[in-house]
């Protein structure tokens, strides 16, 4: 039992409305069977009080795993071995979780919390500062991409994860037609389509479940993604996954993509400082300032997201 309890450890815990059919079952299989247990030899005692406690902890499993409303038992923890199996289980979970369904005029409410780069300089504990916004959903300045902003609209966004292909190959072409890089960015082919799929993991919402998933698995494809190998915390103080895309021994700081470690949902991103350094100017000046590994640079984190029907209106 000890063990089956660590099995289940994770399960939600079962509405008891739902466990009283098996129960009264169990119960009165039990009742009939009393008498002619009280007759028994020990040994058989022992034995039949073994199978009741096999048979309890198979129902208790059933009950917990059926097909209703509360199914699926959520992983343990995160898988943080690599980012290859961490991804690939965080498709497995996005997948099975609800559409939102979208509806064209309604709007994405957006309270984010951002650490300004510099604002260290005078105030290195100052939290980061709260803002909230409403994004029209199929806003029709986003609905292209002709003002050359690689801005696209929530909807255009949540389009290209519905229909997105199994192919991570293609997956790739796909987002950086939606988030192209200038020619002069500095990054290969291969880093400039990792960072188109990171765009669009951080730019989506609402999300389609499986377009997600498939996303998700792309990256997991991708050789360029690595995984802090433990939880972080996220400028708010919580646990959270980060990953994030390797650009070799030669950078600084990195940017760390953060997810929840129970949905994988996408909470936002930070730029993490990689080792002790001095800031200079290209001539090679010293700029004055100082930064010491895992000093946080940069955040921006997703407070709360949802959809709403009105400009304004709050969750």
């Amino acid at each position: 039992m000890t063990r089956m309890r660590e099995l289940r450890a994770d399960a939600p815990t079962p509405d008891r409305v739902r466990l009283v059919p098996g129960r009264q079952k169990l119960l009165g299989a039990a009742q009939q069977g009393a008498a002619r247990r009280m007759r028994l030899d020990w040994r058989v005692t022992a034995a039949g009080g073994a199978a009741t406690v096999i048979t309890i902890a198979v129902l208790v499993t059933m009950l917990v795993g059926d097909d209703g409303p509360e199914r699926g038992v959520q992983p343990a923890g995160p898988d943080l071995t690599s980012a290859t199996a961490l991804l690939e289980q965080a498709a497995e979970v996005v997948s099975e979780q609800p559409d939102l369904h979208p509806r064209d005029g309604q709007w994405v409410y957006l309270k984010t919390a951002q650490c300004l780069n510099g604002a260290s300089d005078a105030a290195p504990d100052a939290k980061p500062e709260v803002s909230e916004e409403w994004v029209q959903y199929d806003s029709p300045a986003r609905e292209d991409d002709k003002d050359g902003d690689n801005e696209p609209s929530q909807r255009r966004l949540y389009r290209l994860l519905a229909s997105l292909p199994d192919d991570p190959a293609e997956i790739r072409k796909q987002t950086v037609d939606m988030f192209p890089m200038g020619k002069d960015s500095g990054l290969t082919g291969e880093q400039i389509e990792t960072f188109a799929l990171l765009a669009t993991l951080n730019e989506a919402y609402p999300v389609h479940p499986q377009g997600m998933a498939k996303l998700y698995r792309a990256l997991a494809a991708d050789p360029g993604i690595e995984v802090v190998p433990h939880l972080v915390k996220d400028p708010l103080g919580h646990d959270a996954i980060a990953i994030y895309p390797d650009l070799g021994s030669k950078a600084v700081q990195r940017r760390e993509y953060l997810l929840d470690p129970h949905t994988f949902q996408y909470r936002g991103s930070q730029s993490v400082v990689v080792d002790d350094y001095d800031e200079k100017y290209p001539d090679g000046w010293s700029a004055g300032r100082s930064y010491k590994k895992g000093e946080v640079t940069f955040c921006e984190m997703k407070v709360t997201q949802s959809l709403v029907d009105r400009d304004g209106e709050k969750p």
